[in-house]
């Protein structure tokens, strides 16, 4: 058994002093090929044609117009029979349109620019929380793969307490009920090496899913790294960065502005407009004139007197919409800060949680090794082994996992912060090492 247990201990721990940089590799993958940032970085590039179309209203607006026609006019003279002259009205006109004062363009112009940089800060968010996603991904493989390999070991370990409960049984040195107590062990871990299996198959396919490539051969994390504490080291000061960096807060404070500017935009709807039309137009072909050409230049003030109540309706919409951004940008604010809290309580409980796990797996390997001893005597059961066994081999598992959780609480804290990077992804390649 204790063969088994170092066997175990190596495979998880096994790996040469030799950087991997395997999570760098998985994250430029993504950057290629994952279908969330590539939405986000088109939507972005949407986004960015609203400053052309709001600057577009402000300049000049040039159209023309060519026609042409067939028709009959009766002509009727005193004193003369009708006629029916046949006509074929042709010509051609240009107009030039251009704003000399319009407010609600103005505005438009404005909100343009805010447009873009929500668009922005969504776009970076979407790249913070691909960094993180890979990195979750690529740690549920390498849990899967630690959950795996210990349901293997547990499963040749009571596969062998089987073997021995029934030699054991056979000299009458134990009851049956010990093994039947082996089998229903060991078909138990059976089931667990199946659904760890099925796990495992699992996490690589959402894996890929964000990479669009292979998750295999994927290097592990080194035996030992330090667990430090968050830096600040109070959660008040990642609060404070996150209020000032938090990319879901900055994008709520610009859909306030947007809205605010909104309802400035409809208010507007009741101001005068001033506008320029020059146009040319030349016609031919008309029953009683082969050509007029027509030139003219009008400076026209449009004032609106009433609407319907359309646009008093739409400043009311506007004012509830303005309302509604006011409400989700406290609601951001409330959700950014438990994120932060959550962040900071899962490094620091995360970083004494792996050390507790750490004891734990050598005080159940003195266990299990206490109950094998004591078997051997008669001082403990066949079940007390095979109990033993199963809390050594959940807390392996449970190590594991905490190792990768903390380091996952790292990154969630630095993106609710709005502080995660692509140098925060690499710190952590660096605690990966080739197999």
């Amino acid at each position: 058994m204790r063969r088994i247990l170092i066997a175990a201990a190596a495979a998880m721990a096994a790996s040469a002093p030799v950087q991997a940089n395997e999570l760098a590799r998985v994250y430029d993958m993504a950057l290629t090929n994952d279908t969330q940032l590539r939405a986000a970085q088109h939507a972005y590039d949407a986004a960015a044609e609203a400053q052309p179309q709001a600057t577009a209203a402000l300049l000049p607006q040039l159209s023309g117009r060519v026609y042409y026609g067939q028709g009959e006019t009766d002509q009727t003279i005193t004193g003369q029979p009708n006629r029916v002259v046949e006509t074929e009205p042709h010509g051609y006109s240009a107009t030039l349109n251009l704003s000399l004062y319009s407010h609600a363009n103005w505005l438009t112009k404005s909100q343009a620019s805010d447009r873009i940089k929500v668009a922005a800060a969504q776009l970076r968010s979407a790249q913070q929380e691909l960094a993180l996603r890979v990195t979750q991904a690529y740690f549920n493989v390498l849990a899967a793969q630690d959950s795996l390999r210990f349901s293997k070991a547990e499963n040749t370990a009571v596969n062998r307490q089987l073997e021995q409960a029934q030699k054991r049984f056979e000299v009458g040195l134990s009851a049956i009920t010990d093994v039947h107590e082996a089998q229903a062990r060991y078909d138990l871990t059976v089931s667990q090496l199946l659904q760890a299996e099925q796990d495992l198959r699992n996490a690589k396919d959402a894996l890929i899913e964000i990479t669009g490539g292979s998750a295999s051969d994927l290097a592990p994390l080194k035996a030992e790294f330090a667990l430090g504490r968050p830096a600040p080291a109070t959660v008040d000061e990642w609060i404070k960065a996150a209020n000032e960096n938090n990319l879901s807060l900055i994008s709520s404070r610009l859909n306030v502005q947007i809205a605010k500017l909104d309802m400035k935009i409809n208010r507007a709807g009741h101001y005068p407009t001033l506008g320029m039309q020059g146009t040319y137009s030349v016609d031919r072909g008309q029953s009683f004139f082969t050509e007029q050409e027509d030139q003219r230049v009008v400076v026209a003030l449009d004032i609106p007197v009433y609407s319907g109540g359309a646009t008093q309706s739409r400043v009311r919409q506007t004012r509830s919409i303005f309302q509604q951004r006011l409400a989700e940008l406290e609601g951001t604010r409330r959700s950014v800060e438990r994120q932060v809290r959550n962040a900071f309580q899962g490094v620091e409980t995360g970083a004494a949680r792996v050390k507790a796990l750490k004891q734990a797996v050598v005080s159940n390997t003195t266990a299990l090794e206490a109950s094998e001893t004591g078997l051997k005597v008669g001082a403990r059961t066949a079940v007390d082994v095979l109990n033993a066994q199963r809390e050594l081999y959940r807390a392996q598992r449970d190590y594991a996992r905490a190792r990768y959780d903390y380091l996952i609480s790292v990154l969630q804290l630095k993106q609710a912060a709005g502080q995660l990077t692509e140098t925060d992804l690499l710190q952590i390649d660096k605690l990966l090492v080739a197999s």
